[in-house]
């Protein structure tokens, strides 16, 4: 029997995703949508194993037939049409990337493609993928991989032990996500227990509880409060995570009708196919345009409700419910593997060519990055020398701050170099050259912090005869410390500075490069013919501004090359006939390259 308060849950879960998407600043706790849509999906999956009858290997067949009909032509169409738009609307820079991407979908393995790429450095300036969203699909079925044998072999008969193995995950779940929380954030291990939670009201709740409309209320305020205030720099899942997840199993629990159900309810009946449609056409406009206008946000809102509606009404309920379109799990392996080869043939994995026009496009990184001398997310220490230029020079030179630091290390090293240097490379990803405590996925970035001491400490050791420091600051990294931004950030540099124990003449500050609101090759790509639409105004964030002013005084040498990469407020795509980005946020090596001369007359 169709339980109105279920859809509507699946409503407002979808609604709470797209709002956030579309980046509705009041809801932006609407990620956890997802975690909702699990509490429910482990409900009503279990509560339908729980009534099968028969041999365990026909309820298995059954089981897995339902998942296919269920989950595998609405996906599979989303993921051709997907195929098909990123050939028709997104960068060719991207083709190769975006094509694995849905490989690993079709395969419901995106979350763990998903894990490895949030866990590098090098992906988080690329491009959103489109099929981005597709990770909860893959924690899902991964779940369901195992979950019917547990049940079928342990739980069914020992119904009991479902809620301390669901305590179990959940704190375990709470630990993970502090040890590595971008893998806990994709892992089906870290979201076990938001399905247990539903499986525990489907076992251990045999009737609804008294006060029930009570009960459905404080569920539906507590749902309620978390999309609007449990924002994304808060780790995910843990100890936030339960408000959600607990509101959800209290409206279960209830199984109350409420006044404001009704809309939701219809929402609710296209809910899967809103949420597969509506991230791949936010991708497309943000690869369009700078941003996402209000008149946009309408847009993809509507597109995405009316693309469900079609979806549902046409490819997902026929499948289902039309035994006319009865298929069996051998067949439907088969559409898999044919999805799998339209997505390879659509997008093609050829390299895109490096000529754009007149223009040579140049995404390489600096070496550093391949020899691991630029330390990636949660390590504190190099572990070789990182000496570049003239290692056997006794004059000493070091390269510190983040990856906008490592941006410049070409036009260091070729500075290094003509005046026969010796160069020491400090940089750290996502860890700004400054005594600021900063978070990463809503977790104190400890390795960080221990970063900035180790290099503090070396430095003034050491005592080389100049250093070249540079952040992030037109980033607002979360910081674990609350106060005014810009003013924390340029003590916390003062503070670093002096930590040094260096002469101020020995210390050279490079002001942040401008940050441009688009991956500069994928635009360029998609520009061939008028690159200029690519180029983007100047701007300085208060933190930027603040750390000149608190650093110029102190006599230190403060570098600013930006006039060279913009005129008149406006910064060029192109830059010595190359882009001046290598993706949304670094300059290209190429760039480096070409500012090397200018760079070594500033410190000669």
């Amino acid at each position: 029997m169709k339980r109105n308060d279920i859809q509507a849950l699946r409503g407002f879960s979808v609604l709470a995703v797209l709002l956030y998407h579309l980046q509705i600043l009041r809801f932006k706790g609407g990620f956890l949508g997802v975690d909702i849509f699990f509490v429910i999906s482990g409900f009503v999956i279990t509560e339908r194993l729980a009534r099968g009858n028969g041999s365990v290997r026909s309820q298995l067949i059954d089981f897995y037939q339902r998942r296919a009909k269920r989950i595998l032509p609405a996906s599979l169409l989303v993921i051709i049409l997907t195929a098909i738009c990123v050939r028709l609307f997104l960068s060719p820079l991207s083709w190769r990337r975006f094509g694995f991407d849905g490989i690993a979908t079709t395969f419901f393995a995106g979350n763990l493609r998903f894990a490895a790429q949030g866990n590098d450095y090098l992906s988080q300036s690329m491009s959103p993928t489109p099929y981005l969203h597709y990770w909860s699909l893959g924690v899902e079925e991964q779940f369901y991989l195992i979950w019917p044998l547990l049940f079928l072999f342990i739980f069914k008969a020992r119904k009991y032990l479902v809620l301390p193995f669901a305590c179990i995950a959940a704190g375990f779940a709470i630990w993970y996500t502090h040890i590595s929380p971008v893998n806990s954030f994709y892992q089906p291990f870290s979201r076990t227990w938001e399905f247990l939670a539903g499986i525990c009201v489907a076992l251990l709740v045999r009737k609804p509880a008294r006060g029930g409309r009570l009960l459905a209320l404080v569920g539906w305020i507590a749902i309620s409060v978390s999309i609007l205030f449990i924002g994304s720099s808060l780790p995910v899942p843990g100890m936030t995570t339960l408000i959600p997840v607990l509101g959800a199993v209290a409206i279960l629990v209830a199984s109350q009708s409420m006044p404001w159900e009704p809309l939701l309810v219809r929402v609710g009946d296209y809910s899967y196919a809103i949420y597969l449609v509506h991230w791949p056409l936010v991708v497309i406009v943000l690869a369009r345009y700078q941003g996402l206008s209000t008149s946009s946000k309408a847009v993809i809102g509507l597109l995405s409700i009316i693309g469900g509606y079609l979806i549902s009404g046409y490819v997902e309920r026929p499948f289902r419910f039309n035994n006319r379109f009865a298929v069996g799990l051998p067949t439907w392996g088969v559409g898999l593997i044919a999805v799998c080869a339209m997505v390879f043939g659509t997008t093609t994995f050829a390299s895109a060519t490096p000529s754009i026009g007149k223009a040579t496009i140049d995404i390489s990184e600096p070496i550093i990055y391949t020899d691991k001398c630029h330390l990636d997310f949660g390590v504190d220490k190099p572990t070789s020398p990182c000496l570049f230029g003239d290692i056997q020079s006794k004059v000493e030179v070091v390269l510190v701050g983040d990856s906008h630091a490592a941006q410049w290390f070409n036009a260091v090293e070729q500075t290094a170099m003509s005046h026969h240097w010796k160069l020491l490379s400090l940089t750290k990803s996502s860890c700004p050259a400054t005594f600021l405590e900063t978070k990463r996925n809503g977790i104190a970035d400890i390795s960080c912090l221990h970063w900035q001491r180790y290099v503090a400490a070396r430095i003034a050791a050491e005592h080389p005869a100049k250093v070249f420091i540079t952040s992030f600051s037109e980033y607002v990294y979360p910081l674990v410390k609350s106060g005014e931004y810009a003013s924390l950030y340029a003590d916390g540099l003062a503070k670093f500075v002096g930590a040094l124990a260096l002469p101020p003449s020995s210390i050279y500050y490079l002001e942040d490069t401008p940050h441009p609101l688009v991956s500069i090759p994928d635009c360029l790509a998609k520009h061939a013919k008028n690159p200029s639409q690519c180029d983007f105004t100047l701007t300085r964030s208060a933190a930027t501004i603040a750390i000149q002013r608190k650093i110029t005084p102190l006599g230190i040498h403060y570098l600013n090359f930006n006039h060279l990469l913009c005129s008149k407020s406006k910064c060029s795509a192109l830059f010595a006939r190359r882009n001046t980005y290598r993706d949304s946020s670094h300059i290209s090596v190429s760039t480096s390259r070409a500012l090397a001369p200018n760079f070594s007359a500033f410190v000669s």
